[in-house]
């Protein structure tokens, strides 16, 4: 059994990230790469499809896990009914760097045990590649089924969020007497909050121009003022993906 404790302010994204904060409702069919991930029957995180086979997440989503526990929807826009339950998992690989107190290198796969059947609700997402640059002030999108509000549940329906990147080193800045923003991560949202992702958005996709650049990874307390959101910078790990995925 998995305990998380969040006594601070500074936290992971599964203990106060796992909500779109300020967000709006969305339908699958927008984001058809979108997956959510279920542990001993709860919502636990979401993912992304990036093969008929594998499924990008965060490595805080699934760290210390047990495999069989873990199931995973496609092509619903909501976390606990419709599309399809997958409750067959071949196997889970987080990053063998992955760094559970400083959440670097925080990435997982997930392969599936067959391979998907691709429509309107289930579809590829592209990766960004290390040559893939996005500048400062640039608008992506995050989506998931996180918690709209800092005491409220898990949404029902999946909902969608604009955020705005923010200057890498701003964002070091802004954490640095908390938490070293790395190389492997970037920060987008809003420095006056309101706007957020959190509990149950770990592991999602941050969006920009149909890319994924972005995993759902931590931050302050959810929507805190003065602190945006930080992810996994796909880029910075996209040969890792390549060398486990062949994707």
């Amino acid at each position: 059994m998995l305990i998380i404790l969040c006594l601070s302010l500074i936290v992971s994204a599964s203990c106060l990230r796992p909500r779109i904060i300020g967000g709006e409702p969305t339908t699958i069919d927008k984001h058809p790469h979108q997956v959510s991930i279920h542990y001993n029957g709860k919502l636990m995180c979401g993912g992304s499809i990036i093969s008929k086979q594998w499924i990008l997440t965060a490595a805080h989503c699934v760290y210390g896990g047990r495999l069989q526990l873990f199931k995973v929807r496609i092509a619903s826009s909501y976390h606990d009914e419709g599309g399809v339950l997958i409750e067959s998992i071949d196997s889970i690989i987080p990053h063998e760097w992955y760094d559970d107190d400083t959440y670097d290198y925080d990435v997982a796969l997930i392969k599936l045990t067959k391979p998907l059947s691709l429509d309107r609700n289930t579809k590829i997402i592209t990766l960004a590649t290390p040559s893939t640059s996005v500048k400062p002030g640039s608008t992506t999108v995050v989506t998931g089924w996180g918690k709209t509000s800092v005491n409220g549940a898990s949404s029902k329906v999946l909902r969608v969020l604009m955020v705005p990147i923010i200057d890498q080193e701003v964002c070091r800045k802004i954490y640095a007497r908390h938490r070293i923003v790395t190389a492997n991560m970037l920060c987008a949202g809003y420095i006056t909050g309101a706007k957020d992702t959190c509990q149950g958005d770990s592991g999602g996709p941050l969006v920009y121009n149909g890319v994924q650049i972005g995993i759902v990874s931590w931050g302050a307390q959810c929507a805190s003022v003065g602190y945006p959101g930080v992810y996994t910078r796909v880029s910075a790990i996209r040969s890792w993906i390549t060398k486990r995925a062949n994707v």
